[in-house]
């Protein structure tokens, strides 16, 4: 049905999803789209955010899922820029990308001490 879908443009890339997976993952900029949001193009019938489209993918497909992973194709640093703006957790990354993911942190950590 059209108008349980949402179109979401992010960085360029058209992603489209239903209003419901949205909702999924409460207290997040996700999930309270509204078309008063500046960010809504009401003539595309759509929403814009000028973020990585890359990393909006697995984002998107964590709504889908129920199932965060991280994109190996980014740094970490970058993935956790991403997830603070969407206002998601970044400790729900999946155990199976987790080692990874928080790998940047421990190279921070010794650079910091050096």
């Amino acid at each position: 049905d059209a108008d349980n879908r949402v179109i979401l443009n992010v960085g360029g890339i058209r992603h489209e999803t239903y209003k419901a997976t949205l909702k999924k993952i409460p207290a997040t900029r996700l999930s309270r789209l509204t078309e008063a949001l500046a960010n809504y193009d009401p003539v595309l019938n759509e929403y814009f955010f000028d973020r990585h489209p890359g990393v909006f993918a697995q984002i998107l497909n964590y709504y889908r899922s129920g199932k965060l992973h991280y994109p190996t194709d980014v740094c970490g640093p970058l993935f956790e820029e991403e997830l603070e703006f969407w206002g998601l957790d970044s400790n729900q990354v999946e155990p199976c990308c987790w080692m990874t993911y928080t790998s940047h942190r421990d190279t921070q950590d010794v650079l910091t001490i050096l």
